[in-house]
């Protein structure tokens, strides 16, 4: 018999607002519905119960969460898509380890709760780096004027 695993990151996965588009400009509500939309089928295709999925199924629900955050994720998540592509990318690879027995399923629900979090560390330096005013020595000179 398989084990039922709760998907610890499911809502923060799906936590994106709905909307309706098929395709849609970058890093808006119609990017993010597309996306959600995404997650969603992989969701309803690989979870037994609501917010469980069959460890035997994890591998394969992952796979389809990231090839989702591949297709969608760059309009979606605008200048952040490389930090949320990197961690569904380290999400496959914890449930590869899970499938493999290299992880239990609490060091998966560990490792997919540390990815979270180094997505979250990785936003905030990106958006602290965007607001950061440049060093002077990098700000533009004004043209003199003769």
């Amino acid at each position: 018999m398989q084990r039922i695993l709760p998907f610890p990151c499911l809502l923060a996965l799906l936590a994106l607002p709905a909307c309706s588009a098929a395709t849609a400009p970058p890093n808006t509500p119609l990017a993010e519905s597309a996306l959600y939309r995404a997650k969603q089928n992989c969701v309803d295709t690989y979870q037994t119960r609501p917010g469980q999925v069959a460890q035997g199924n994890m591998e394969k629900l992952m796979n389809c969460l990231a090839k989702a955050t591949q297709k969608y994720g760059r309009q979606a998540y605008g200048p952040y898509a490389p930090i949320y592509m990197e961690g569904a990318s380290e999400g496959v690879e914890a449930a590869r380890h899970l499938k493999e027995g290299l992880y239990t399923p609490d060091q998966f629900g560990s490792e997919i709760g540390l990815i979270e979090e180094q997505e979250n560390s990785a936003i905030l330096q990106k958006k602290a780096q965007m607001n950061a005013p440049l060093d002077p020595i990098l700000q533009p000179v004004p043209a003199a004027s003769h």
